[in-house]
């Protein structure tokens, strides 16, 4: 009877050996899915305030093209515009430039 508990010893250290093993074997292949995993979320984190960002400088070029739209629309912009690319004067305005330096 000695013997078969020794050998019956001996299987259950060898199968409890190959089930220690696997385990081993998928907590590694875990422990490396998630470092992946890990690096994508933080890229992912990384875009995601990029993003915003660019959202925040478009609500900020929005809100600067409103204000020239509205600007455009005043009568200041008009007779700027007029003198500066058309020379359109009111009657009795004169224009004064001077020389340019080249």
């Amino acid at each position: 009877m000695k013997r078969r508990r020794k050998r019956t010893a001996k299987k259950i250290d060898q199968r409890t050996k190959i089930v220690l093993f696997f385990v081993l074997v998928f907590v590694i292949a875990m422990s490396v899915s998630y470092a992946g995993l890990y690096q994508k979320s933080r890229a992912v984190a990384r875009e995601e305030q990029q993003v915003e960002a660019d959202i925040e400088d478009a609500k900020d070029e929005k809100e600067k093209l409103e204000e020239k739209k509205e600007y455009v629309k005043t009568k200041e912009f008009v007779e700027k515009i007029a003198t500066e690319k058309f020379g359109l004067l009111y009657p009795g305005e004169y224009l004064l430039k001077g020389d340019e330096e080249k």
